[in-house]
């Protein structure tokens, strides 16, 4: 009697097991958690007050989430034992049974062997009172789903323990029309089966297996390669550059002006009073500003020069490739950098 008791017990280990991997049981906790905080704890103790509380009212579809949610933010032996228990008290047998042995492996974790041993007598007293339901095919292949929750294939044609009431089961497969029923399970069927038929094959599902191919790009519109762009940029450009050759000369002659000044009445050699020092930084930073607006200036005439003179002129003509033409100017203190594609 003993070794088949072990066996009993060794079977239902497995089986639960088999239920947690499927996700049978909706919200089942997870055998490792965080260690909560003193706001988690304190929050988990006061919903497992409330629902003891609930349970002695015997309002038990209240108390069950109550104590699901302590045990989520502060796992406990003591918590699954009460929350199996309060699942048996409403007919949630194979809930029961999965907190039974969760509260086995956890006890056994912590070393509670007392804890282990209450937990494994309730759940083999369940065991024989549990409804299993088996879900068979022949079919390979298939994504089965019990109650939105993904079955191992290996779950297939296995007696799995399921609550009283109805559970939706859907079947699907590539290129075949899914399949999807519902069955009511009661307690006055204790093994209650189905059969997953052939799935039919789905016509719609051969059709659009490539994708189109893809449009081929529009030519450039040749409307704008009249050339008309390109020149009032040339324009634009030599405008520029001929307003920096200009803004040079000017600062040109004022970097003489100074120096000349300086050196004429505030400069003696090479010594200076404080009005010639003044003057002589002053000329100097004119002079670097227009040496900056000469060479500004060069580059905007040649930029400009280049896209006038090279803008094609009457009506566009087919090309086989396209040339296209960049310039770009960089100012800074004391530096010009110049840039451009072709």
């Amino acid at each position: 009697m003993r070794s088949s008791g072990l066996g009993m017990r060794v079977w239902g280990r497995c089986a639960a097991f088999l239920v947690l991997t499927a996700g049978l049981i909706a919200g089942a906790p997870g055998a490792a958690r965080a260690q909560p905080g003193e706001g988690g704890a304190a929050a988990a103790e006061s919903l497992f007050q409330e629902a003891r509380k609930l349970i002695d009212a015997k309002r038990y579809a209240e108390a069950c989430p109550k104590l699901a949610a302590s045990h989520k933010l502060a796992p406990a032996v003591g918590t699954l034992l009460n929350l199996a228990d309060c699942y048996e008290r409403s007919g949630q047998l194979a809930s029961a049974w999965v907190r039974f042995h969760e509260a086995i492996a956890l006890a056994q974790r912590l070393g509670r062997a007392d804890r282990e041993k209450t937990a494994t007598d309730r759940a083999d007293k369940l065991e024989p009172r549990l409804i299993k339901l088996t879900i068979k095919s022949r079919e390979s292949g298939l994504e089965v789903k019990l109650d939105g929750n993904v079955l191992d294939f290996a779950a297939l044609g296995t007696p799995v323990p399921v609550d009283p009431g109805k559970h939706t089961i859907d079947a699907t497969a590539k290129g075949k029309k899914p399949f999807n029923t519902i069955i009511d399970v009661t307690d006055r069927a204790r093994t209650p089966s189905i059969d997953i038929p052939a799935l039919d094959a789905d016509p719609d599902a051969k059709t659009n297996t490539t994708a189109p191919p893809a449009e081929p790009p529009r030519p450039p519109d040749e409307k704008s390669s009249d050339g008309s762009t390109q020149r009032i940029l040339g324009i634009a450009g030599m405008g520029l550059g001929g307003a920096g050759v200009i803004l040079g000369s000017i600062f040109g002659l004022r970097t003489s002006s100074k120096w000349s000044e300086a050196k004429d009445q505030h400069c003696t050699g090479t010594d200076c009073d404080r009005t010639g020092v003044e003057l002589a930084a002053q000329a100097k930073n004119a002079g670097t500003v227009s040496t900056i607006s000469f060479i500004a200036g060069g580059v905007f005439l040649a930029g400009g020069a280049v896209l006038f003179f090279t803008a094609p002129s009457g009506p566009p003509r087919p090309k086989k490739t396209d040339t296209t033409l960049g310039l770009g100017l960089g100012l800074g203190i004391g530096s010009v950098s110049l840039g451009g594609s072709f």
